[in-house]
């Protein structure tokens, strides 16, 4: 298959993909990857921000294997989300009397991660980009438990040139994610291509926001 024709022209991609055996094997990749991706997202957010070494040094030790945790929620998270939004799906379309496996619906879904792995593939360097040229004081207890300096140091550590960039780039690619979607479920489950929009509408718009809302949570 090419892989390239899901992100192009989605309705051939997944109507010859439904001819074929159901496999797991393609849209693990895509999806693996993306969870790499993710976390490497993580990772650079954690390193270069400083978010870390702005702490006293007794505290650093510790703080780290806080790192750690993040780096593994990132990545499971990944292969979490991807479970979620077609089991979402799934279940939207029994009410519109779907048609075909979980696996089936499991497998079209995974291809509509492939956005996903783009906008990453764009805002990690720049993410590195702007977090790596930030240099921040080690704070203080007391500076530490100010609301109003902590405040200033996260916008420092995050400027709104990178918040709004990334903000743009995950919009783009929420509405490029449920245009794969939607034909996806439409021949996953066999739905007229109106009620395969409302099923991949629900599961995107709650995954867009979600992480909307990760990005701009900064501002």
């Amino acid at each position: 298959m090419n892989i390239i024709e899901a992100l192009t022209n989605p309705e051939t991609f997944f109507k010859k993909l439904s001819q074929k055996d159901i496999s797991l094997k393609e849209p693990f990749l895509i999806v693996l990857i993306f969870s790499i991706l993710i976390s490497i997202s993580a990772y650079i957010s954690t390193s270069f921000s400083f978010i870390y070494k702005i702490f006293p040094p007794q505290y650093q030790q510790v703080l780290a294997f806080t790192k750690i945790i993040t780096l593994i929620s990132a990545f499971i998270g990944g292969i979490v989300s991807w479970l979620i939004i077609a089991g979402v799906m799934h279940l939207i379309s029994i009410i519109f009397k779907g048609e075909g496996s979980f696996k089936k619906t499991l497998s079209f879904t995974g291809y509509g991660f492939l956005p996903n792995i783009i906008g990453a593939i764009i805002t990690i360097p720049i993410a590195y980009y702007y977090l790596s040229q930030i240099h921040i004081p080690q704070l203080t207890i007391s500076q530490l438990q100010n609301p109003v300096i902590i405040k200033m140091i996260m916008k420092q550590i995050f400027p709104k040139t990178l918040i709004y960039t990334n903000a743009v780039i995950g919009f783009a690619v929420t509405i490029w994610n449920l245009y794969i979607w939607t034909y996806a479920i439409n021949y996953a489950r066999n739905l007229d291509l109106k009620k395969a929009f409302i099923t991949a509408l629900i599961p995107t718009v709650i995954f867009g926001l979600y992480q909307l809302y990760n990005v701009l949570k900064f501002l």
